[in-house]
């Protein structure tokens, strides 16, 4: 089976309205590296075209827009024209003439040279010039990719690296990162330092999610809207506001149903919603820019106050209230963001909330995944949406989640009946019967052996076997070819091998301390969204004795037994003539 695979982040911080963690791949022949966000609504792959960046714009053009790509330089560009992006066209600053790219084929490999990311030949890669979007991204969505020029739509870069067999399942897990978070001893490969501070990056694994960045035990999940181009809706059923003043102080007047999109950077809501943050937060509305701009001097106070607010969200088909519910809490580091050129002319800070006009244009924005884990399912259109985590020294712990076409997956075990299995139990059913499958093979292989070993010794002559039958008692369970009458504290303990639960070592091709299915990380073969590992099998009862075989004494006749003798043929022994003669000598003797 194949495994999830993490994307390499770039280590770097890039965009005008963040700043935000982008990752690394790398496009065309021969392969040239930029760094790109991840969307959660486009299918294909952005990048910033040659023509992202003109004369007029500063020399820093190229490098804060993610590098430029140049089809021009790659050998194996194979171009299909320019072609409308057609995403979030309902939200204003998206839908201008400009935003539109241009499509063409070409190879493409997911993180940096060296880093073991997969690599995709005549993968569709849109080129952007507008800088309405100012990053590139990694298309997330499984929907083919349609082209009005052609009748055969090619397949997602997710759907793409299924087909090849280089993740398990069409899904991911992603959380944008946050720079706001210092932390002192994740690894190199986590952490970006800057002044010695360490800034906590974005965390996009397909075909799994990491568990590392998201909480054990939690196995809610939410359906996918019946619109296919905005299926990640939730119900966002309370905003509270919490300070030294106020706890949990109402920021929404009534649930609303809301697009989770990576796509774009804000938090769209309500204008009653907006102005409920003005009033908490004292933000000024900018008619010009459409934005909130702060001040130093508002900065100053906003951190001091360090404010917080929670999200309550529940499931779409629920409406506005009721059912499951989960809570992220954001902190107002995560709202402390920087907007500059062609924006503004100078950087600026802001915070990242805009004014919806209806309510097509409710959005939880890149902003919102910052504090939040997202998981997707496409094969079961189930996601969750769970706090995020930020643990110091942690490693990504890699859970695949199981394709709905793999042999190996229990359809019929779920949390919830009408609604198929929940994201968080796919790899807990898949470790299990791993688990159980070689406890029992290590079980049935040794008593085998044992059997045969006990077969193929030397049988005792028939002087020393004929005695009494052993009384019920008496009798002893044979293990192994010796007798026992005890086993420590009275529980057979199986032989363990390689990678069982006792070693707590590897059970599958595994990175990590953890047995189990493929995965990378430090939970074990549990539940899907848990972490803990999986408990070694006790006997609880009296192991079930062999059946004993008793030799009685023979009777007085003209009997010939034959007991065979290793390397020695068969010998005969006359035992009733013996008995006779004993007979006559007492008569004689009388």
């Amino acid at each position: 089976m194949a495994r999830a695979i993490s994307v390499q982040p770039s280590q770097d911080w890039d965009g005008n309205d963040g700043p935000w963690s982008t990752f690394a791949i790398r496009v065309g022949t021969p392969p040239q590296t930029v760094r790109v966000l991840a969307s959660t609504t486009v299918p294909e792959t952005w990048v910033v075209s040659s023509g992202g960046c003109v004369a007029s714009d500063p020399a820093s053009c190229s490098d804060s827009r993610g590098v430029l790509f140049s089809p021009n330089a790659s050998t194996t560009w194979d171009n299909m024209g320019d072609f409308a992006l057609d995403v979030e066209k309902n939200l204003r600053n998206y839908s201008s003439n400009w935003d539109h790219g241009n499509y063409g084929f070409d190879t493409l490999a997911l993180g940096y040279l060296g880093s073991g990311g997969p690599e995709m030949e005549h993968s569709v890669i849109a080129g952007l010039n507008t800088k309405d979007f100012y990053l590139g991204s990694i298309g997330l969505s499984s929907q083919t990719i349609n082209f009005t020029t052609s009748d055969n739509p090619p397949p997602s870069l997710l759907s793409n690296l299924k087909i090849n067999n280089k993740i398990p399942s069409l899904s991911y897990g992603y959380s944008a990162g946050a720079q706001y978070r210092k932390t002192s001893s994740l690894s190199a490969t986590q952490t970006l330092t800057i002044l010695g501070l360490k800034k906590v990056p974005g965390s996009l694994t397909l075909g799994g999610y990491d568990a590392s960045r998201r909480p054990p035990n939690n196995d809610i999940a939410f359906a996918f809207a019946d619109d296919i181009s905005r299926d990640l809706v939730v119900g966002l059923q309370s905003i509270a506001y919490s300070d030294a003043e106020y706890t949990r102080k109402s920021l929404l007047s009534s649930g609303i149903l809301t697009f989770i999109d990576s796509t774009v950077p804000h938090i769209w809501l309500p204008l009653d919603a907006c102005q409920a943050f003005e009033s908490a937060f004292g933000l000024t509305y900018d008619n010009a820019t459409d934005l909130y701009l702060v001040n130093s001097t508002l900065h100053d106070k906003l951190t001091k106050q360090n404010a917080s607010i929670s999200f309550l969200l529940g499931d779409y088909k629920n409406g506005f209230a009721g059912g499951e519910t989960v809570e992220i809490t954001f902190p107002y580091a995560s709202f402390d963001l920087e907007v500059s050129s062609p924006i503004v002319p100078q950087p600026t800070r802001y915070f990242p909330l805009r004014r919806a006009n209806n309510d097509t244009q409710y959005t939880l924005g890149r902003t919102f995944l910052q504090e939040s884990y997202l998981t997707v399912d496409y094969e079961r259109s189930r996601f969750s949406v769970l706090q995020a985590t930020f643990p110091d020294g942690a490693v990504p712990g890699l859970v695949p989640i199981i394709s709905l076409n793999d042999n190996s997956t229990i359809a019929s075990t779920s949390r919830r009946e009408s609604d198929g299995l929940s994201i968080g139990t796919l790899a807990g059913i898949i470790a299990g019967a791993v688990v159980a499958f070689f406890l029992i093979l290590a079980a049935i292989s040794l008593l085998w052996w044992k059997r045969r070993r006990r077969s193929g010794s030397q049988e005792i002559p028939i002087q020393e076997a004929i005695k009494e039958p052993e009384t019920e008692s008496s009798s002893r369970s044979i293990i192994g070819g010796e007798l026992n009458t005890e086993f420590g504290n009275g529980k057979y303990r199986p032989p363990e091998v390689e990678g069982s639960p006792g070693s707590r070592g590897k059970l599958a091709e595994a990175e990590g301390n953890h047995g189990g299915a493929e995965v990378e990380g430090t939970i074990g073969g549990a539940e899907m969204y848990g972490s803990g590992g999986v408990s070694e099998m006790e006997g609880k009862g009296p192991m079930a004795e062999l059946d004993a075989v008793h030799v009685y004494e023979l009777p007085a006749g003209d009997l010939k037994a034959t007991v065979p003798r290793s390397g020695s043929g068969q010998e005969s022994i006359q035992i009733a003539t013996i008995a006779q003669s004993r007979r006559k000598k007492q008569r004689k003797e009388r």
